[in-house]
């Protein structure tokens, strides 16, 4: 879906019909910056797969006069969207007996290692998996391109992505994202 179509009838025609276009030419010029980094591999396909675009979305909604606030309000209207579609599917596995253990080791494997995530596991049992992000990578691509305030859109939706599931429960108390010291996952299986 083409970001015109989805904001269409919320936003004037000179923003819709430029609001593509802008953001593919904000895209390269973020993707570019980030391969002369000295991100990792594994760090720059993160980023061009999960963090830029919110990032090339709301530069390019600023750049069409649109104010920072509304910006990103606007970016966090499109990721809730997202969000949302990827919790139907996650809501659906939760349906299979046993899947929380499914889940933790798919967890624990894509928390590995320390490009993307520097963390904690606490607790990974039948009951619990706890896990302490002590470092981001989403949290350190926003501040690097110098939009802290859009990391605590990708920290709200994990409340859409693992919240409201029938016997798994979600909580966190903070995140690096939103000034917090760490982000304290906590999953529990009520099942």
């Amino acid at each position: 879906m083409t970001y015109r179509k989805f904001y269409s009838g919320r936003l004037d025609m000179r923003i819709l019909d430029r609001i593509d276009a802008e953001y593919e030419k904000k895209r390269k010029i973020l993707t570019d910056e980030i391969d002369r980094g000295a991100w990792t591999q594994k760090q720059k396909r993160r980023q061009k797969s999960s963090i830029i675009s919110n990032i090339a979305l709301y530069r390019g909604f600023i750049d069409l006069g649109l104010s920072k606030n509304e910006a990103k309000e606007l970016v966090k209207e499109y990721s809730f969207y997202i969000a949302e579609k990827v919790h139907k599917l996650l809501k659906t596995f939760f349906y299979i007996p046993g899947f929380f253990r499914v889940f933790r080791f798919f967890m624990k494997k894509g928390m590995s290692g320390d490009e993307i995530w520097k963390s904690k596991i606490l607790s990974n049992d039948e009951k619990y998996y706890r896990i302490d992000v002590l470092k981001c990578l989403w949290a350190d691509t926003c501040n690097f391109f110098e939009c802290p305030e859009l990391c605590e859109i990708f920290c709200l939706c994990d409340h859409i992505v693992f919240g409201n599931i029938e016997g798994f429960v979600f909580e966190r108390s903070q995140t690096l994202g939103m000034n917090g010291e760490k982000c304290d996952f906590c999953f529990r299986n009520d099942k």
